[in-house]
């Protein structure tokens, strides 16, 4: 009897302490609510895209073959005169009397406020006013060098001296709407070098009156200019070839030419030249 009695007790024991923890649980649950997990936080939004990007309308890699220079951004395909493409991803152009040079539809400059023009290119030297670029007219009239420019900007390798006005031989940026007396002219120390791989920049920037010469991703001269491309009559624009007949043409082999829409910052440039021609803005 004394077992079963001390065995009854042990089972009643057990029992009501397996109560009093389930009644612990119960109370304990009431007093702290469950926990709730945190949602994680929300991703980072995505840099916004580079103005290099944005802002650029214009892309011409030399890529493929044939007399076409294709437009990657846009559709203003260029026109090869006197040079096809050759598959090699650049465009090699003889210069002197050559006749080689790229003709770009009528109308991109005109167009724009602010503006960015920007080549890689390796220059063989050579005779003064080879042109890297020059968007305008001529009195020759449309698709004809003449006796002089008119209406224009353009970029030389190198000018020719001008004691007259003061002006050395050197890289050099020129606008006008009527002929040479008329210029404005931003320019470097020196010539662009020869025979080396070169990222040339002008910057056109209406909004604070203002255009700029880079090379190599650099300031080299920031200057006046209050008057808008919108006065250029560019029925010419070329790569290569000036509107003066009396100029060479650009001796030299191009990586790359672009337009951009913006008045682009040494910032937002140092990082172009630092990406090199055949990358992604």
């Amino acid at each position: 009897r004394n077992a079963i009695t001390s065995a009854r007790l042990l089972t009643t024991l057990l029992a009501l302490a397996a109560l009093a923890a389930c009644d612990a649980q119960v109370v304990d649950a009431v007093r702290r609510p469950p926990s709730v997990e945190k949602p994680p936080d929300p991703p980072e939004p995505p840099d916004p895209p580079s103005p290099l990007a944005t802002s650029l309308i214009h892309r011409y890699g030399f890529d493929g073959r044939g007399n076409v220079a294709l437009d990657s951004k846009g559709a203003a395909h260029g026109q090869l005169v006197g040079v096809t493409l050759d598959g090699a991803g650049s465009l090699a152009l003889d210069g002197e009397r050559s006749g080689q040079y790229v003709n770009l539809p009528n109308g991109m400059v005109s167009g724009l406020v602010n503006a960015t023009f920007e080549a890689w290119l390796t220059w063989r030297g050579g005779g003064s006013w080879q042109r890297i670029f020059d968007f305008g007219s001529s009195s020759g009239g449309e698709d004809m060098a003449g006796a002089a420019g008119i209406r224009y900007l353009f970029l030389t390798t190198a000018s020719s001296a001008d004691a007259a006005r003061s002006l050395p031989g050197v890289l050099r940026v020129a606008y006008s709407q009527n002929g040479v007396d008329d210029e404005d002219t931003c320019q470097a120390t020196e010539a662009l070098p020869v025979g080396v791989p070169t990222h040339v920049a002008v910057v056109v920037d209406h909004d604070q009156g203002t255009f700029a010469l880079y090379r190599d991703g650099a300031l080299l001269a920031l200057c006046s200019l209050t008057r808008p491309l919108s006065a250029i009559d560019d029925v010419n624009d070329w790569l290569g070839h000036s509107n003066f007949a009396a100029d060479v043409d650009l001796g030299a082999s191009y990586d790359e030419f672009r337009v951009y829409s913006a008045a682009l910052s040494a910032e937002q440039l140092a990082d172009s030249f630092a990406a090199g021609p055949d990358a992604e803005p």
